[in-house]
């Protein structure tokens, strides 16, 4: 049997393929050998590689301190005793994270689509202790944004952090300098969370100190989980609520807040249970943005809640001093300016509460307004900057407005629409009743102008004038309100007065009051608008009735008030009252100031200065019979409304004592009386009907 013999060639190429063979196997060999030992020991060879790798993928220096454990392949993650990543030298921070005994893990897709620009995604963040320093200058450069520059970064801030999978810690500080929102805060926080921690042992407690927004913080907050509070804008919508509890201090107030929120760094969601407390909204407001009055101490209470910038507030009790009001609002910080919107109600609002925020000092004023003597027109400068900083559009409905005096009924049943728009400030369909009355009309102030532009139209009709003003009882004390006695009673009433019946004057002037009002003014307080007062306004009382002791006193009429004194002071028919006033740059004069009543005709004339508040008055009045002892002569108002002076004028009084002192020097003592006798001079027209311009006479 022949055998074929092996050529050289074939087994020199034989030879060739099994030395490659081994040395491809032994490569693979070594290889496996060579991972396996690395993952078993961490490949501590690699540790100098991977501070470079990670150094420049970061931007920054990174530091790997202590016992270092890479594994690369099974389960990516770092194991390091000490891992520091510095911040750039402008932010001026020692370091951007220094984390101790940290386990660091990731996914090798999660790394490759960071080196594609989108957000790192940690899969796993565990650190004993953690010290942060976060850091965003004016310019929206932050030291957190790691890697190369990403414009969607630098416009999302605080989304532009890392995403965790899981996030324990066991202590941490976390310090937030933030130029651009104005925050610098300090975090102390301790807790754990993520998927993989059970949902019990999940949750954090933080402390936060420092200010937000020139307004000092102070709280304590108590999370279900902050993994949601880190999620970027495209995880919001899928990111889950967590509890959430924050109780402490905002500023001078008190806040504590339960509920539950979601991505409060991406697009956030917020809702839950509210108590708000302190000293003055304006406090509140003023940081914020959000303009709101100086008021009196104020309590809050409702849900709140919040997503992408809209800030909804169900107000089920907001007590500010002594006004007691509720609500749906809503703060939309979407839109350039904020506009804030919704509906305020209540069964009270007392006026003294607002009374910062129209100039005066009010009960929330931290100290006595510094005044010249004498003066009463609130001096108090408006927080014109404030109404450009937002918008607003509420409906306002309130019960009750208490003036805070029992001279003054209140009104009731307020409504009026408030708008505030680009600096101008609008309450439009402004209605209210008031003792079996109502006022309507409008307001407007604006901000815009040099000095802030005012504006007035209001109407009054069928007004109850002592049911109103209470302060013109006899006794003193508020008279019945008119809306309870009915219309009925107080027709019944008015008649029995006009008729003459046997009763005693219950209060001076009574009466339908009615009037319109057209008036602007310019200023930065309320003094300062009424200084420069312009327009016209009118008055008009019908089927009232007058105190007869005050109409002799008014004429210095001796018989006339004796007669009223002995047999009691009884209501005079009022045939009508009419005061139509113009005012040109804070000086009022009447046009037409007429009291009418069934004794007597009572004019007044001169003027009234609101620039210095001073008082130039005579009152000049005209019986309509006849008196056998009357000095009548004028009566003078003079100095000034928060000291008026009243006197007569002597010259006439005195000219009429000499003549019945000659007389009856002369004639005898009966003949004393002629001076002093008062003919009377019934009215032959009605004095309350304005003259008409003489007609120009026509050319032939």
């Amino acid at each position: 049997m022949n055998a074929s013999p092996t050529t050289p060639l074939a087994s020199t190429r034989l030879t060739r393929h099994a030395r490659a063979a081994l040395v491809v196997g032994g490569v693979v060999g070594l290889l496996v050998l060579g991972g396996v030992w690395g993952e078993a020991s961490g490949w501590p060879v690699l540790r100098p590689t991977l501070e470079r790798f990670m150094a420049r993928g970061a931007g920054v220096p990174v530091q790997l301190e202590g016992a270092v454990k890479l594994h690369l392949l099974w389960r990516p993650r770092l194991e390091v005793a000490h891992l520091r990543i510095a911040s750039d030298e402008r932010f001026e921070v020692p370091h951007l994270l220094d984390a101790r005994r940290v386990t660091l893990a990731w996914t090798w897709g999660d790394v490759w689509r960071w080196r594609q620009g989108e957000q790192l995604r940690v899969q796993t963040l565990r650190a004993d202790e953690l010290d942060a320093h976060l850091v965003r200058l004016g310019d929206g450069g932050a030291n957190w944004q790691l890697g190369a520059p990403n414009a969607q970064n630098d416009a999302d801030g605080l989304a532009g952090l890392p995403r965790f999978g899981s996030l324990v810690m066991e202590q941490g500080r976390i310090t937030v300098s933030d130029a651009l929102q104005d925050i610098a805060l300090k975090v102390a926080v301790q807790g754990s969370e993520g998927e993989a921690v059970p949902g019990e042992a999940s949750g954090y407690v933080a402390s936060f100190s420092g200010r937000y927004q020139a307004l000092p913080l102070k709280l304590e907050v108590r999370a279900g989980s902050t993994l949601p509070l880190l999620q970027d804008n495209g995880a919001t919508a899928a990111a889950p609520w967590v509890p959430m509890r924050v109780e402490g201090s905002v500023g001078s107030s008190r806040l504590l807040f339960d509920g539950q929120a979601a991505a409060l760094f991406g697009t956030p969601r917020l809702q839950g249970q509210l108590q708000f407390k302190g000293r003055s909204l304006a406090d509140v407001g003023d940081p914020l943005g959000i303009t709101l009055p100086r008021t009196p101490p104020f309590d809050l209470r409702g849900t709140l809640a919040h997503e992408a910038g809209a800030w909804r507030l169900q107000a089920s009790s907001a007590v500010i001093g002594s006004s007691r009001l509720a609500g749906e609002l809503l703060f939309d910080q979407r839109v350039k300016p904020a506009r804030l919107s919704g509906r305020l109600t209540g069964p009270k609002l007392a006026f003294a509460d607002l009374g910062p925020a129209i100039g005066a000092a009010g009960p929330a004023a931290a100290a006595p307004e510094a005044k010249a003597p004498g003066r009463v027109l609130p001096q108090r400068r408006f927080d014109l900057p404030s109404l450009k900083a937002m918008d607003a559009d509420v409906q306002v409905n309130i019960d009750t407005v208490d003036f805070g005096t029992p001279s003054m009924a209140p009104l009731k049943a307020l409504q009026t629409r408030v708008q505030l728009d680009g600096g101008v400030l609008r309450l439009g369909a402004l209605q209210a009743q008031v003792s079996g009355g109502a006022i309507k009309g409008s307001t407007q102030l604006d901000a815009n102008a040099s000095p802030a532009a005012w504006a007035a139209r209001l109407d009054f009709s069928g007004i109850d004038m002592a049911g109103w003003l209470r302060g013109l009882s006899t006794s003193g004390a508020p008279t019945t309100e008119p809306a309870a006695k009915g219309s009925a009673t107080l027709k019944r009433e008015r008649n029995q007065a006009r008729q003459g019946g046997d009763q005693t004057v219950q209060s001076y002037l009574t009466g339908q009051l009615s009037g319109r009002l057209d008036v602007r003014g310019a200023g930065r307080s309320t003094g300062e608008i009424l200084a420069s007062l312009d327009g016209p306004f009118q008055f008009a009382l019908r089927d009232g009735t007058l105190s007869h002791l005050a109409t002799e006193a008014m004429g210095l009429d001796v018989a006339e008030s004796l007669g009223v004194l002995i047999r009691g002071d009884r209501p005079l028919p009022l045939r009508c009252a009419r005061f139509d006033m113009t005012a040109r740059d804070g000086v009022v004069t009447p046009t037409l100031a007429v009291i009418d009543s069934a004794d007597s005709v009572i004019r007044i004339t001169g003027l009234v200065s609101l620039r210095d508040e001073s008082l130039a008055l005579r009152v000049v009045t005209r019986s309509h019979d006849w008196s056998p002892l009357s000095l009548r002569t004028p009566v003078t108002v003079t100095g000034t409304l928060g000291q008026p002076s009243v006197g007569i004028e002597a010259q006439g009084l005195v000219g009429r004592v000499l003549g019945a002192v000659a007389l009856g020097a002369a004639v005898g003592p009966a003949a004393a009386l002629l001076p002093l006798i008062e003919p009377g001079s019934p009215n032959a027209v009605d004095p309350c009907i304005a003259k008409a311009p003489p007609a120009t006479p026509k050319k032939p």
